[in-house]
């Protein structure tokens, strides 16, 4: 382990919007600041220092965590997407054949990013007093609720993205005593610090991003709130009492207002026009912007290196199954030859050229949102002919080109889920959480059980990324 006092030796640099962002030095991914020092520092001293350890929290997420396909290597292993043999991409392949190994660099990337968030969150949760008397000196105790906020939200973001993609793991709510040999806790216990933080960020936020438009909102909050809910009524947890919960905090954001869908395709991914450093984006509901001048490439959301490089692909049988109609065409180019489908050019920008797209890398669109509420209302009323649920199911359906419907199960909505958020990393989730892996592997086209046999490595009841080799090693307790 490096030294105690690793988390302050941060550098700083000023990057898209010019926000500074500081990058917290990695100490076997979620162990820093032994004994507190940090603290005892008293960094937190004024209102700029607490708004710079802030943006010390936000700043993995600019380093491409969510910007890169690159990041999501875990999450290979639904059937939207697949890509070529024979190249550089084995990280890939293993997932998506169900057979991956703990020494995936890729996944250990994102493993390592996620814990930075945490550590960087948990450093100033340390210091709540602290910045609380700060801001009170000041005249300013809403602020201080704001600061607050924004963290516990970040924090429960990094373990919801942890404990959906790896299973149970350590739970680390301090970083004062923090040893790096931390025990596994259980799926109750991380979730409910999760939803813990995201009722104290919904409480303590305000309807307004404050010093940029990608930080967090109390509509982000609820918003990533009735999406923990949904994940907690499924598998592993079944609370399924938490469907209702899940209606009522997306029916909540949806009855706000503030949110529309896009008129036309064109628009949802946050193109030039329309992004963050625009005029926003009606859909976006947490978003980050994207800039090919931070990263290098002409970033986008996840994934738009894979598109002009063409070895990142689609599954025969999810394209084939996919809905015909305008959203189809949006999201997909080529496949109607029999020929392996790519994701579009349109959808996720062209990463190469002299005009940069500069599309925003979004995490959660209203669509989501609304097919959350139709999901979870469904469920908890058991109610399939639900006019509220339909019509949230309706506004997504219509816009794609399809016929509004009067009844409709959870499954249904769970697979207009897949149609509307294709290739954005959120399949996965919904097979591992509705628990239809085997449903899934049953329709696979021949042609990509050819190039991609499965294996058994991951299954419905073990659907969860192995943790990274090195980590394991440092620390025994991590083993399941």
């Amino acid at each position: 382990m490096k030294t105690k006092k690793t988390i302050v030796n941060f550098v700083s640099k000023v990057i898209f919007l010019s926000f500074l962002t500081l990058f917290f030095v990695k100490c076997d991914d979620f162990s820093s600041d032994t004994e507190g020092e940090l603290i005892a520092d008293n960094i937190f001293n004024t209102k700029t220092a607490v708004e710079t350890a802030i943006l010390g929290v936000y700043s993995p997420l600019a380093d491409k965590l969510f910007a890169s396909s690159e990041a999501y290597t875990h999450l290979w292993a639904a059937d939207d997407r697949t890509a070529v043999t024979g190249s550089n991409k084995s990280e890939f392949l293993e997932y998506d054949q169900l057979t991956p190994l703990n020494t995936n660099a890729k996944m250990d990337r994102t493993w390592a990013l996620l814990w930075k968030i945490v550590g960087a969150a948990n450093t100033v949760i340390d210091a709540t007093e602290e910045i609380q008397e700060v801001f009170r000196r000041e005249g300013d105790e809403a602020g201080s609720a704001r600061a607050l906020g924004e963290v516990h939200y970040l924090r429960a973001l990094a373990y919801y993205e942890l404990v959906r993609g790896w299973g149970e793991i350590p739970l680390i709510t301090t970083q004062i005593g923090v040893t790096g040999k931390e025990s596994l806790a259980s799926f109750q216990d991380i979730y409910s610090l999760i939803i813990a933080d995201l009722i104290f960020a919904k409480e303590n936020l305000g309807s307004n991003a404050v010093n940029g438009v990608y930080r967090a909102t109390k509509w982000q909050a609820q918003s990533l709130l009735a999406n923990v809910y949904l994940t907690t009524a499924g598998f592993p947890l079944k609370n399924t009492g938490n469907y209702a919960l899940a209606a009522a905090e997306a029916k909540e954001v949806i009855n706000v207002g503030i949110y529309s869908l896009e008129a036309e395709f064109s628009g949802v991914m946050g193109i030039t026009d329309n992004n963050l450093g625009k005029d926003g984006n009606t859909e976006a509901i947490i978003s980050f912007p994207a800039n090919n001048r931070l990263d290098g490439w002409d970033a986008g959301n996840f994934q738009a290196e894979a598109i002009a490089f063409g070895d990142k692909t689609v599954e025969f049988a999810f394209f084939d199954n996919y809905p015909e109609g305008k959203r189809k065409e949006f999201t997909f180019d080529g496949g109607d030859d029999g020929a392996r489908p790519k994701y579009s050019v349109e959808k996720y920008g062209a990463p190469f050229g002299p005009a940069p797209k500069d599309f925003d890398i979004l995490y959660m669109r209203y669509a989501e949102l609304l097919l959350i509420y139709a999901e979870a209302q469904i469920q908890a009323t058991s109610d399939n002919t639900d006019q509220s649920a339909l019509d949230a199911l309706n506004l997504v359906r219509v816009r794609a080109g399809l016929d509004p419907v009067t009844t409709a199960t959870a499954a249904e909505v769970v697979w207009e889920r897949a149609w509307e958020i294709a290739g954005d990393f959120s399949r996965w989730h919904d097979i591992v959480r509705t628990e239809i892996l085997d449903e899934v592997n049953a329709l696979r086209d021949t042609r990509d059980n050819d190039l991609t046999p499965l294996g058994s490595a991951l299954t419905e009841q073990n659907p969860w990324a192995l943790i990274p080799a090195n980590d394991l090693a440092a620390n025994p307790n991590l083993a399941k």
